[in-house]
């Protein structure tokens, strides 16, 4: 068998979550130059081991004895490859393995003793969110008789300066520590054992900064005792520049700048002069402790000019680094805001804080820079609302912005989950543009140029919100029509934009839709929240043929969302208003009920199978029946019997026998009537016989409402 031109090794131990992706994903390396697979298990028993055997070309037993570095020495002992390269089974490699073959292929060229490779840490198991990239010497030429050194957090033990190539394409992909970020029973154990164990380094090396650095940066307050101790004497020993305090001094102050912004630790001043002061070059100070100031400057309510300016910084410092410059950072230890993610993060900040000063056209130029894709809904949220101000205030074009938002939310290849969430933020945060009162209140700016609902209008025809934002500049009735024809999902548009269009005469529902009575209900109920505009709607005129049901389900549908909006119980409500609601809901179930249930359900005994409403309705239509009888007993009788069927009609109930006209005024004879029967019912006890003859007899049904009202419980023969 020739010569391997790499050897993989890898040490693993009760691995069964992730070791067959890992070694499935070496194959394509596998395949395209000679190599050698060696394993080392540490003592698993979860299975892993056979799932090892299937893949590797030599497997062995290392029993564990707590030290990282001599697992992975006994693996190298096996190799015979030019190269070994290091890999964990919770990491796996980036499917393009052509800069790391071309690599390979021409090493005999090549003086390098080392290649480093990109490891990607993500937060997630899902590996679909926030990552910290990690630069890492995995490739080793076998020829240099390099080993590995320490218990944890090994590393290759060079004597000297080396030569390295760095792989800019070459990725790992590492979820190892997305237990810690979740919080879980693994992760916290994981943390457990590294703390030990690197505890346990210090005892024997106390002077090591490199320890002091990996104690931070493994534990916190609640997995090292005394961690604020621990924090203080890492920087201690850095002001007193112990050995490699030159290079382990930012990424130790780093790690004490976010430890004193979630401890609210009184050094944090202190300390980030003397980051900025002696490592102002660094990315560890330019990038993460840059950004950390940036959010407690923005956290602690600094003016926004203050963290802008830091902002700013970060910026800069972040397109530096991606053109290279202070490119061995992330050897000593991951910048964890070196990441897209953590760009669009504060550009969101910085967009919104642009927007509060006032600084338009720098918040345009941001939000055109942004990688929308990477954005979480609550970043979304801000964006478009920082948008729609950017619009209303400015000649600004924002249509390329608007346009590439939803190119994204609608993008087939995303998954549905996450692009449903976008979309659902675009309709909730756009509708607010639609408010009458706030179409009103950008009026009133001094610098109003357009109403932010125009930010949608390129979406018409695509979208909702796009659709009726159109609709909102239209006066023409057809064209309207036209583009409400256009509308897939009502749920999404906007109600005010319909209710412009109802408001025009638009024929609704369109004869080309039909609706089903369920859609019909659900938008009048939405379009009842606007209950000044839509009364004069559902009250209107409409000349509707029995014979157009479309027409006709709609107009009820009006009239019963009117009755559930209609604030009866209220003192400032419109007696007349309410009044001519009340008869029209009774017209409409006069017309309603006999075409769509059976005769034989339209009988008191059988009422109980109507939805509770209908009802009522089948009461109200009796009710007035009876007062244009003249019949007003009758009338109130008949109510009360519809609100022991729907209680939810209570206020109705009480406003029509307040504001009837037929009850406000009783007769003289009436009033002295309902006055004796009063005193006689005062004489008796509730349950007499002669109580219960009296309420059965026609003088008493005559004046009932006087003597009770609504309210049915009598108590000593007296209304409560």
């Amino acid at each position: 068998m020739p010569t391997p031109l790499i050897s993989i090794g890898i040490i693993f131990r009760d691995d069964i979550r992730c070791i067959e992706r890992c070694l499935k994903a070496l194959q394509p390396l596998r395949d395209a130059v000679p190599a050698e697979l060696v394993m080392a298990d540490t003592g698993s028993t979860d299975g892993s081991r056979e799932v090892a055997e299937k893949y590797a070309d030599i497997l062995i037993d290392f029993p564990w004895i707590d030290d990282f570095a001599a697992a992975r020495n006994s693996v190298m002992d096996r190799a015979s490859g030019i190269w070994f390269f290091t890999v964990d089974t919770d990491e796996y490699l980036d499917e393009d393995v052509s800069e790391l073959v071309a690599f390979l292929c021409t090493s005999e060229e090549r003086q390098e003793q080392v290649a480093m490779v990109n490891i990607r840490n993500y937060n997630t198991y899902e590996m679909d969110g926030d990552y910290s990239d990690f630069s890492a010497g995995r490739i080793l030429r076998m020829s240099a008789k390099v080993r590995y050194k320490g218990a944890i957090h090994e590393h290759l033990n060079f004597s000297g300066d080396v030569q390295a190539y760095q792989l800019t394409r070459t990725t790992l992909h590492h979820d190892g520590y997305a237990g810690f970020h979740n919080n879980s029973e693994a992760g916290r154990k994981k943390a457990h054992r590294n703390v030990q164990m690197i505890k346990k380094s210090l005892e024997e090396c106390p002077e090591s900064l490199l320890l002091h650095m990996q104690l931070l940066e493994a534990g916190s307050n609640s997995s090292v005792s005394d961690y604020e101790g621990q924090v203080r004497q890492a920087v201690k020993m850095v002001q007193e520049k112990r050995p490699g305090w030159d290079q382990l001094g930012p990424p130790i102050l780093r790690s004490a700048l976010y430890a004193a912004e979630r401890l609210v630790m009184p050094e944090w001043d202190a300390w980030l002069e003397l980051a900025e002061n002696w490592f102002p070059n660094s990315m560890f100070t330019r990038l993460d402790i840059e950004y950390a100031a940036f959010v407690h400057d923005w956290n602690i309510g600094q003016e926004p000019e203050h963290a802008l300016l830091r902002g700013e910084r970060y910026l800069k410092a972040l397109e530096d680094y991606r053109n290279g410059a202070d490119p061995m950072a992330q050897v000593i230890s991951p910048l964890q805001m070196a990441t897209p993610f953590s760009e669009c993060e504060i550009k969101i900040h910085m967009i919104n804080g642009y927007c509060t000063c006032q600084q338009y056209t720098r918040a345009f130029e941001l939000a055109k820079d942004t990688e929308y894709v990477l954005l979480k809904d609550e970043q979304i949220n801000k964006l478009i609302s920082a948008l729609q101000d950017i619009h209303f205030r400015t000649t600004l074009d924002t249509t390329s912005i608007i346009m590439c938002i939803w190119d994204m939310v609608s993008d087939p290849m995303l998954p549905l989950e996450k692009v449903g969430l976008w979309k659902s933020v675009m309709v909730r945060v756009s509708s607010r543009t639609f408010l009458r009162r706030n179409l009103d209140a950008e009026r009133d700016k001094e610098n109003f140029v357009r109403h932010a609902y125009s930010l949608y209008a390129p979406l018409k025809g695509k979208f909702e919100v796009g659709t009726a934002a159109a609709i909102m500049d239209m006066e023409d009735r057809g064209e309207m029509e036209a583009a409400l024809a256009q509308v897939e999902n009502w749920s999404a548009f906007s109600i005010h934009a319909l209710l412009h269009a109802l408001e025009r005469g638009v024929h609704f529902p369109l004869l080309e839709k039909p609706m089903n009575i369920e859609e019909m209900d659900s938008l009048a109920t939405r379009l009842a929240k606007d209950l000044e505009r839509f009364l004069p709607l559902a009250l209107s005129d409409m000349e509707v043929s029995l014979e157009d049901w479309q027409a006709f389900c709609w107009a009820r549908g009006l009239i019963l969302a009117a009755v559930r909006a209609y604030p009866w119980g209220s003192k400032e409500q419109d007696e007349e208003q309410g009044m001519a609601l009340a008869q029209r809901f009774a017209r409409m179930e006069r017309e309603f009920l006999p075409r769509c249930y059976a005769a034989e359900t339209l009988q008191e005994g059988a009422l109980f199978v109507l939805p509770p409403l209908h009802r009522f309705g089948w009461y109200c239509i009796q009710a007035f029946d009876a007062l244009d009888a003249g019949n007003a007993a009758e009338y109130v009788h008949l109510l009360r019997e519809g609100l022991n069927t729907y209680e939810g009609v209570k206020d109705l109930v009480e406003f029509l026998v307040d504001h009837t006209p037929e009850l406000k005024n009783p007769s003289e004879e009436l009033t002295a009537l309902a006055e004796q029967i009063r005193t006689v019912l005062e004489k008796f006890s509730p349950s007499d016989p002669a109580v219960t003859a009296l309420k059965q007899s026609e003088a008493y049904q005559k004046v009932a409402y006087l003597i009770e009202g609504i309210a049915p419980p009598i108590v000593g023969g007296l209304s409560q």
